[in-house]
């Protein structure tokens, strides 16, 4: 059933996706002693955005995605509070928003297959199990 906050949680993903791939863009160029980790970092980036752009599409992917990108940012915003010197201040605010887009999405889709599941018979109405 595709319900109108089903479509606007796939908006979310779709944005989410398309400003992952911006940040993967806007990456500077990968060099020096930190060139495997950099690396990794780009690899995990489009990875996720990979995701989430599929997520769109594939109804399954969707919780696993949200739960994916939660953590990926949740772990960024972590690891700069609890940097001291931390100074890219634009990357912690699109985190925050990023994490907050998809706690709406993850909200927005366990409203819609909670309906689902209670149009479908699946759940009682009343509590009553």
């Amino acid at each position: 059933m595709d319900t109108f906050a089903e479509r606007v949680a796939r908006a979310i993903l779709l944005a989410a996706g398309v400003s992952a791939v911006w940040v993967l863009l806007a990456l500077p160029p990968a060099d020096g002693a930190a060139l495997p980790l950099l690396l990794h970092h780009r690899f995990l980036i489009a990875v996720l955005a990979a995701a989430l752009l599929g997520a769109v599409l594939v109804r399954a992917l969707r919780p696993a995605v949200v739960a994916t990108g939660l953590l990926s940012q949740a772990g960024f915003v972590g690891i700069a509070l609890a940097m001291p010197d931390f100074s890219a201040t634009t990357a912690f605010y699109l985190n925050l928003a990023g994490m907050a887009a998809l706690l709406g999405a993850g909200a927005l889709l366990l409203h819609s297959a909670r309906r689902q599941a209670r149009w479908e018979g699946l759940t009682p109405r009343h509590g009553e199990a």
